[in-house]
């Protein structure tokens, strides 16, 4: 049969920034395009200074490299998404950019493990730029002094020719056809479906609620902070809906951080990323051969 679920939350991510420091440094607006981003992280890190860098990439996360190549128009997978595809122009162009910010010096060669306090190094001006979803909003609000909140925002993922995307996320509720609690088990679905009920889940957790009337009731378009997601959101691309996928772009940022410590060039990783995401994807090869897969 067809699996079936009713959407309940959504999310997505875009940069968390110091719009103080940005603007110490000459922008009165968060750049859209990677070359204006790069001018501005350059600038930002000469005016924090010192020790200081200008976005924190986490060299054991694949979300933010995973972002920039979803900015290109090539898929990430091809031949009905049994082999990679991560040779194509412009996942390697992608690559390369994300390479850059670590070789001038705008990223630190860090893990997330190797930062101690996300909020208080982002307070202290070791970082300016950040990815990360709706659920950070509230801990930015309850974890920086209140002195310090005018000198944050949220906004949309720069791409290598204006606003770019980013990949979906969230999480919907589904009911097991063998369940023996089927009228229960409904009751609840529509219960946390309800408007009201989703609304109340965003300001509890601060992800944003799946129904657009809900949106109204939290008032997510009223904060600042919150409505930038919405562009964010309509402009969102879907990863490949493959079972290996996670293992995939694990294996994707095990190849990237050798990148940028100097073991691959951008070309040569890309390929490493196909060998490997060929193998992970063998037996889906096979099946599809089978016509046991689709």
């Amino acid at each position: 049969g067809r699996a079936m679920t009713t959407p309940w939350y959504v999310d997505t991510r875009l940069l968390f920034y110091r719009k103080d420091l940005l603007a110490r440094a000459g922008f009165g607006a968060p750049p859209e395009d990677w070359a204006e981003w790069k001018r501005a992280m350059h600038a930002i890190k000469r005016v924090a200074g010192g020790d200081n860098f200008a976005i924190l990439l986490p060299l054991n996360e694949f979300e933010q490299l995973l972002t920039f190549g979803l900015q290109i128009d090539e898929p990430l997978l091809r031949d009905r998404d049994t082999r990679g595809a991560f040779s194509s122009p412009g996942f390697v162009a992608a690559l390369a950019f994300y390479r850059s910010l670590f070789v001038e010096g705008l990223a630190p060669l860090a893990s997330a493990t190797q930062i101690s306090n996300v909020w208080t190094e982002f307070a202290k001006g070791y970082f300016s730029f950040y990815f990360s979803g709706p659920w950070s909003v509230g801990d930015f609000r309850d974890k920086l002094p209140a002195s310090f909140q005018p000198n944050w925002a949220t906004a949309g993922v720069p791409g290598p020719n204006g606003l770019g995307t980013s990949a979906p996320g969230g999480s919907s509720l589904a009911v097991f056809k063998s369940s023996p609690h089927q009228d229960a088990a409904w009751a609840l679905v529509r219960y946390l479906s309800e408007p009201a009920v989703q609304a109340r889940f965003n300001t509890i957790v601060g992800d944003l609620p799946a129904r657009q009337s809900a949106w109204d009731i939290a008032g997510v378009e009223r904060d600042p902070m919150l409505a930038p997601f919405r562009g964010q959101l309509s402009r969102a691309k879907a990863v490949p809906k493959v079972p290996e996928w996670e293992r995939i772009v694990t294996e994707m940022q095990i190849v990237a951080e050798r990148m940028v410590r100097g073991e691959y060039s951008p070309e040569t990783a890309a390929a490493e990323i196909n060998r490997r995401a060929d193998r992970l994807l063998e037996k889906r090869r096979w099946m599809m051969e089978q016509g046991r897969a689709v």
